[in-house]
């Protein structure tokens, strides 16, 4: 159990009462980390992850008409034409775009010349 905080009133948020790192089983499945300080956990190389995660959506992807669809405008997207026909929900789609573009952003990229690769984050500096 941890230890909660009131409520400010001004603008109906909290503050932070905890200090230390915690794990919490979430009942009916899933766990919740309590991370004190910290505001956003960043991801990235979960690719593989993604397409278990999805792998609706990976096994649509197969049947596009180019390789490197996006799913969002291409002609002969398999994806979208599932959406079209109530196959698969709009809503998931928008929810494998945004962890696939936070991947993409997060996930180092090896840069340089020939021979002095440097790994460099691509994402937005916060």
């Amino acid at each position: 159990m941890q230890l909660t905080g009131g409520i400010r009133e001004n603008d109906a948020k909290g503050r932070h009462t905890t200090t230390s790192r915690s794990l919490h089983a979430i009942q009916g499945g899933g766990w919740v980390i309590d991370t004190p300080g910290m505001r956003t956990l960043h991801v990235s190389d979960v690719s593989t992850g993604l397409d278990i995660l999805f792998s609706e959506i990976s096994e649509l992807a197969v049947k596009c008409h180019f390789r490197d669809c996006t799913h969002g405008h291409e002609p002969g997207c398999a994806v979208q034409v599932a959406v079209a026909a109530g196959k698969l929900d709009s809503a998931r789609l928008g929810r494998w775009r945004k962890l696939r573009e936070e991947n993409r952003d997060n996930t180092p990229t090896e840069t340089g010349p020939r021979g002095n690769k440097i790994a460099k984050a691509r994402g937005k500096r916060r």
